[in-house]
């Protein structure tokens, strides 16, 4: 039986992004559904989801497609974690520890955004610069946060972050540039 258009279609984007979706779906999940399924489960989740969402993907021209699949992506998360904690069986919170917000997806991409503000560094003075990185990031304001881990953890483009957001892409522009430099402020003699 031969695929219709809108399924190539839809195959072909998704391997377009596919990868860069099961990076976000990584960085996003929590601690606690990491525990019960593999990124790789949520984006197969959310593909699946883009073929009930076709409508959406198709329109809004002047949105880019990443920025419509990461929303699905991102609503894929919160049905997921709704599903498995809201579960009656075993207790999600129970099942093993791990460190508060932060989980290896996280820590690594904490680690990447730490290593491209500066040059190479021994292994000791990067575990350092990861954990004022760390610290820093929860001390900034959720708005200058969000536009950094856009940016950065998610590997959004200023187009993108903007049509995320839902603000002007000048306007994501100053806000990237306004984080950077409360970043900056926050992590003193740390050279950005």
């Amino acid at each position: 039986m031969p695929e219709s258009p809108e399924n190539l279609w839809l195959a072909e984007l998704w391997l377009q992004h596919r990868d860069r979706l099961v990076r976000l779906i990584a960085t996003r999940m929590s601690p606690v559904l990491l525990r019960r399924m593999s990124p790789d489960d949520v984006a197969q989740e959310t593909y699946l989801a883009c073929g009930r969402r076709m409508k959406f993907l198709q329109e809004l021209e002047d949105v880019p497609m990443f920025v419509k699949l990461r929303k699905l992506a991102l609503q894929t998360i919160t049905d997921m974690e709704r599903k498995h904690l809201a579960a009656g069986k075993r207790d999600a919170m129970k099942e093993s520890f791990v460190a508060e917000h932060d989980n290896d997806v996280t820590v690594n991409a904490l680690s990447r955004f730490a290593d491209s503000l500066v040059g190479p560094r021994t292994h000791l003075e990067r575990m350092e610069l990861l954990e004022q990185t760390r610290r820093a990031m929860r001390e900034l304001p959720d708005t200058d946060r969000e536009i950094l881990e856009l940016r950065h953890f998610e590997e959004l483009s200023n187009t993108e972050c903007a049509a995320a957001l839902g603000i002007d892409v000048k306007a994501a522009s100053i806000r990237y540039i306004r984080a950077l430099k409360r970043m900056k402020e926050i992590m003193g003699d740390v050279a950005l």
